[in-house]
Order: structure tokens, then sequence, then C-alpha cells
């Protein structure tokens, strides 16, 4: 009886990996790439206002500064809405130089019921002077012709919000073990390519990159209605598009790259800000009994599809060799198959994707098991009133 409930829960977890991978594949082959021809000439482009902000990013603001600086865009402006307790301006002053198209903003004190991030966006949409507003993270770092890319695109087809699917560089060790889990169930658990379609519902809009006209966002009346999202970018995209305008979702990993996280602190605690109060701010759950179910049957179902299948291909062939019998022999074989399986199919996604080297899907088991640790602790700061922190910068959900 024992082997028959192994065999059929290895079985669901076999297709689930097989929906998963179709899931994941379909989304990244119809999601539409940028343009690689300009069909507008400079003379007829709009003015850009780039907005980005910066909170101790001295570290790694070089990139994005200097990508920023490279840019060939003829009628650009780049704000930088700063709120560092490091050297993060010294070494943006030291790039930029006497370039006139940049300018630094002293971010504001952030008023009660506002998340750092959207506040800073907004104060800096109030100076921006462009037909157009892109939002950049500090994190990011570009090719010279990406805004005249994504401007044409969105000239092209009559975009009100356009927003770019970025490369994700990984370099350090944890970086490649852990950041593919998150990012490709966000590939196959969000039906990317659907935002594109007139009639879908679906507005999804990543925070890296997002390049909205001006008075669209005036009159949505910008961040203020969800400024107190942890996940403001996947909010923004879906005021958007609720607001009756149009949100396109673009493949822009040959043009933009990111580097969320550079090692296993900023990972844990990065993730820990927006893994489980995102989704549920995102879907409206805001009972606790809810929201601890979330909790339980998430990690039980993250523990079953990545780790289940490893475990029980160790346990069978302990069983295998300590009872000296052929009884194990099927299940440990199926359950190394279920297993491997997962492996190739988690590694040819990263493939695709460009999450990091494909190889060290062979470790998604030890990635599954930190993920659901990160999800554990989400969750339980979220739900108490200690909340997450980012950047020295404590994000406690505001009681209604």
């Amino acid at each position: 009886m024992l082997e028959v409930l192994i065999f059929l829960i290895l079985s669901c977890i076999l297709l689930i990996w097989v929906v998963f991978f179709i899931l994941a594949m379909r989304n990244y082959l119809q999601l539409p790439r940028l343009t690689d021809t300009p069909s507008h000439t400079s003379s007829s482009l709009p003015s850009v206002s780039v907005i980005v902000p910066t909170r101790n990013e001295a570290y790694r603001i070089e990139k994005c500064i200097r990508s920023l600086k490279a840019q060939t865009y003829p009628q650009l402006e780049i704000l930088i809405i700063d709120d560092s307790t490091d050297n993060t301006l010294e070494v943006i002053r030291s790039i930029i130089g006497t370039d006139p198209r940049f300018k630094i903003i002293k971010q504001e004190p952030l008023p009660e019921g506002w998340v750092g991030k959207p506040f800073a966006l907004q104060q800096g949409s109030k100076q921006a002077k462009g037909q157009y507003l892109l939002f950049i993270d500090a994190d990011t770092f570009h090719d010279p012709m990406l805004i005249t890319r994504a401007v044409d695109y969105a000239l092209e087809h009559d975009t009100d919000l356009l927003s770019l699917v970025p490369h994700n560089t990984l370099e350090s060790f944890w970086e490649k073990v852990i950041q593919p889990i998150p990012l490709t169930f966000i590939s196959a658990g969000m039906p990317l390519a659907q935002v594109n379609e007139p009639d879908s519902k679906m507005g999804i809009a990543f925070g890296p990159f997002m390049l909205i006209k001006h008075t669209v966002f005036d009159k949505i009346g910008g961040y203020e209605s969800i400024k107190g999202h942890i996940a403001d970018d996947v909010e923004m995209g879906k005021l958007v598009r609720d607001s009756g305008y149009k949100v396109n979702l673009v493949n822009g990993q040959t043009m933009m790259h990111l580097r969320m996280y550079e090692n296993f602190h900023e990972i844990w605690e990065g993730w820990s800000k927006n893994i489980f109060l995102g989704p549920m701010q995102k879907r409206g759950i805001n009972s606790k009994a809810k929201r601890l179910l979330v909790v339980v049957f998430g990690s039980i179902g993250i523990f079953g599809i990545m780790v289940f299948p490893l475990c029980m291909t160790i346990i069978t062939f302990l069983l295998m060799v300590t009872t000296q019998t052929s009884q194990w022999q099927g299940l440990f074989l199926f359950a190394l198959f279920v297993w491997l399986v997962g492996v190739v199919l988690q590694g040819i996604i990263q493939k695709a994707y460009r999450y990091g080297n494909p190889v060290y899907a062979v470790l998604n088991f030890l990635s599954s098991l930190i993920i659901i640790g990160i999800f554990v602790n989400s969750a339980v700061k979220s739900m108490s009133k200690k909340g997450v922190t980012w950047k020295g910068r404590t994000y406690a959900e505001k009681k209604s």
C-alpha cells in the first residue's frame, strides 16, 4: 500500500513538472522581442525622463550609471532620486562628471503609508519634463541603444506602458544555485505573453524597466493608490491596464541586464522582502488563517516537487541495500527518473531564459530548501509586527 501511494505521488510530481515546463517555455516563446531596426527618425522621437531610485548602491551603481551615460537617445534627462547613507552619491558624481543630462535629487522623508521605492519614483515624476517616464532599477545595466529601441517599440505599437523582461546575470555560487528557482516559478506561474493580447485583463510590469507615457501616469494618479505595495511593479501594470490603457511586456534580454542580488545574505533578505507579502497583496489575501494555509501548502508543494523525488531515490536505494531484495528496485528507478526529469527540465528552462548555468539545476533540491526557508521567514515577519528588512529599512504591512 505504501509503495502504491509513493508511486502515485511521484506520478503526480512528474505530471506537474511536465505542465510546469510547458507553461514556462510557452511563455518564453510567445513573448515578443525588441525590434532590431528603428522605424522612427531621431527628430520624431519624444523626450524621455529616466528616473532611477538609489539607496546604498555604492558597490554596484557604477555599471548602471555608465550604461545610462552611454545611451544614444537624443532627448534624454536622467533623474537620480537618492536616499543613501553610504557614498553612493560620490560614486555617481565621479561617473557623470559634467554631463548635463543628469540631475541628482535628494529623496524627501518617507511619508506614512508609503514604501520607499514607489515614493522615490513618485517624487521623481513630479520633476520630470519628458513626454515619457522611464523607471529603471539601480541594479541594471544596458546596451547603448536600449532606450532608442524601447521608445521605438512603444511608438510602433501605440503602447502606454512598456516593460521589459531583462537578462538576469548570475555570477556567484549562491546566485546560480538559488536564483533560478523563484525566477522560473515566476516564468511558469505568470502567463507573461497574455499581457500583450488586446482583450486580456492581465497587466504585469517588471520594475527594472517601465516606460510609461507621462500623461497616462498622471491620469492614473501615479503611485498614490498603490503606495503601500511591496510588488509595486506588478501593481503598476495592473493599475494601467485596469484604467483602460495598453500594456506591453517584451523580451529585452539581449539589451538589458539585471543583477538582483550578489551573495547569500542579499538573496535571503531581498526575497524575504517580497516573496510572501507581494503575492498576498496582489491576490487580496488579508486573513491570517488563509495566509497561514498558503505558507503550509506552499512549503509542502515546493518540497514535494523539488525535493521529494530525490528523498525517495535515496531512501529506496538504502532499503534495497539493507534488505538485499529487489522489492524496492522499481520504486527506486521511478523516483530516480522523476528526479532526473525535474533536473533536465529545470536546466532547459534556465538555458532558455538565460538564468545562470543550467548545470546547477542538479542542486535544485538544495535551492528549494533555501527558498522554503526564505518563504517561511518572509511569512513570519510579514504576519508579525517585525516586518521584513531591506537595506536598513523595515517594510511592515500597514493595517487598515
